[in-house]
């Protein structure tokens, strides 16, 4: 049986707070432990294989966090396990009653507006793309040799996909939001 196992584009597939969470959490619950969190996780993490435990994981989004933002989350027992971009992710262990980390429905849908507003900023830029690149398409059609006007369809293709993706994903994430 294999010791280690990459999981590719999991802030991706999970893309609620409270489901990546739980995925998260199901991940431990099965001996599949992760050690670091970095820039690059959210579309390549390695697990390994371990005995199966019980965490609680806090998937937090924090683009410009307080001064004290670590200190209070380890203060009250959370282990920081790191980073992606904006997004810290924490966990805890326990055995009975799972902990919260967001005590209250404000702040848990705070935290989901904060994902919602940073999804929706990608989804516009995806849409302002999808646009700029059907103008030059329609505007140089007649200009432009078969293969240019082949690129730009690919292209304008390929956009139309990330910008219908992120459209998905921030509905999902607005809908959740109180999660």
């Amino acid at each position: 049986m294999k010791d280690k196992k990459a999981v590719w584009m999991s802030a991706f597939t999970n893309v609620v707070p409270a489901e990546y969470e739980k995925w998260m959490e199901e991940m431990e619950a099965q001996g599949w432990h992760v050690d670091k969190i970095g820039q690059w996780s959210s579309i390549r993490m390695v697990f390994r294989r371990g005995e199966p435990r019980k965490y609680r994981y806090v998937y937090d989004m924090q683009a410009f966090p307080q001064k004290d933002y670590v200190s209070t989350y380890q203060s009250f027992g959370w282990e920081f396990v790191g980073r992606m971009a904006s997004s810290f992710l924490w966990r805890k262990p326990y055995e009975k009653e799972r902990p919260e980390a967001f005590t209250d429905a404000e702040n848990l849908e705070k935290r989901g507006k904060r994902f919602a507003g940073a999804a929706s900023v990608s989804m516009v830029l995806f849409w302002a793309a999808l646009a700029v690149i059907l103008i030059v398409l329609l505007a140089r059609a007649g200009s432009l040799r078969f293969d240019d006007r082949l690129n730009l369809g690919i292209l304008l293709v390929f956009m139309a996909f990330l910008a219908g993706g992120m459209t998905y994903v921030v509905r999902k994430i607005y809908k959740n939001r109180k999660e």
